[in-house]
């Protein structure tokens, strides 16, 4: 008997869009809203971020609480250096851990 992979371990990650802003917030808080109902592990990408308001950084701010809180592993698989200096601006760059423990300064 052979086992199958659960298609809950192996989801594809989140592209986030170039741009973010208020306009998308409703559509990504549904997505990472479904993602985290399932429970399997979460894995954003933001390597293609330019642009990101506070709308959104407040989702991915309770993606990454919400995922700890409830024991899902929430990773990033990359990051833009609009998001890392976004989000340091903002001051939720520690919260959202980013890889590489970095965070841009805000200048």
């Amino acid at each position: 008997m052979s086992k199958k992979k659960s298609p809950r371990l192996r989801q594809p990650r989140i592209k986030l869009d170039a741009r973010l802003t208020i306009v998308q917030a409703a559509h990504l808080h549904r997505t990472l809203a479904a993602r985290l109902a399932n429970g399997g592990p979460v894995v954003v990408d933001g390597a293609g971020v330019e642009e990101i308001d506070t709308a959104v950084l407040q989702l991915l701010t309770s993606l990454w609480r919400t995922s700890r809180e409830r024991g899902i592993a929430c990773t990033w698989h990359g990051v833009s250096d609009v998001l890392r200096h976004t989000a340091a601006l903002v001051g939720v760059a520690e919260m959202l851990h980013f890889p590489d423990g970095g965070s841009a300064r805000p200048q």
